[in-house]
């Protein structure tokens, strides 16, 4: 009936998701445990990516849930840096940063296809309570020229956004141009991968409710995903994203079960140029 009320259960993740790269490359998963939060989890998950995959990655890159001190002192005793969202403005530290960016003018600006990037870029901030040393804030205004169809007509229209970040990434080693595009990075594991894989690959369905089989579908899936990226790319189609979403495993086709695999963007790694 289609007013019957179904209960659906779902089963939450995290992900780690490699950045940077021409490939949508998801290294690693983990489960959050009953009664367990995000961080948690992902600090669970970064234990084990540590590891398995240090020399791969930088920096770890996430949303606003992950700026608190524990995360970030997390971080910085494995000698990996951190950039997370700033915001809220009952913050210390966006409160500081608001306060010094407003009294002087921008410190640079740079265009980007059709995106205007105003920028303020300062560090020794150490209104942080609890992290264990001084961070980086970098505040961009941004402007964006966009053609769009309103009322069955093309109009242009700026549309503009405000962005703060927070690192543990010094001037000298991360100029604020590569600091804001590991920022703007996070959103490839939504775009790149979420998206993709659970539209088209079946993520967010369980075929077999069993913790182990639940991982282990997800991983391989992980594999399929970038195995087949590589055999695209490599081939040099141009047809390339359509081939990716077109591609199904057999198993999306079968009646879905009522549980579900809910895997959140929760942190990305990233490699710094040399």
């Amino acid at each position: 009936m289609d007013d019957q009320e179904v209960t659906e259960y779902y089963h939450r993740g995290v992900v780690c998701h490699l950045l940077g790269q021409d490939l949508a490359i998801p290294l690693d998963v983990e489960f959050q445990r009953p009664g367990e939060g995000e961080v948690s989890a992902a600090k669970r998950l970064l234990e084990r990516v540590f590891t398995n995959y240090s020399r791969y990655f930088d920096a770890v890159v996430g949303d606003g849930l992950y700026f608190e001190a524990p995360f970030i002192n997390f971080c910085i005793e494995h000698h990996k840096e951190a950039v997370v969202v700033l915001k809220g403005d009952h913050r210390l530290l966006l409160q500081d940063a608001k306060g010094l960016f407003s009294q002087r003018a921008p410190d640079g600006q740079w265009t980007e296809g059709r995106r205007t990037v105003q920028y303020w870029d300062d560090e020794g901030f150490t209104s942080a309570e609890g992290v264990s040393k001084p961070l980086r804030v970098l505040h961009t205004v941004e402007t964006e020229h966009c053609r769009e169809r309103i009322a069955k007509q093309w109009k242009e229209t700026d549309k503009t956004s405000s962005w703060y970040w927070a690192t543990t990434f010094s001037k000298r080693r991360l100029p604020a141009r590569g600091y804001w595009r590991a920022g703007h990075w996070r959103w490839d594991i939504e775009n790149g991968c979420f998206n993709t894989t659970s539209t088209h690959w079946g993520l967010d369905h369980v075929f077999k409710h069993e913790p182990t089989a639940i991982v282990n579908f997800v991983l391989t899936l992980f594999l399929a995903f970038i195995l087949l990226q590589c055999f695209w790319q490599r081939l040099g189609k141009k047809d390339y994203d359509a081939a990716i979403t077109a591609f199904r495993p057999p198993l999306a086709r079968t009646p879905l079960p009522s549980a579900r695999t809910s895997v959140d963007q929760s942190y990305i790694l990233v490699k710094c140029p040399p």
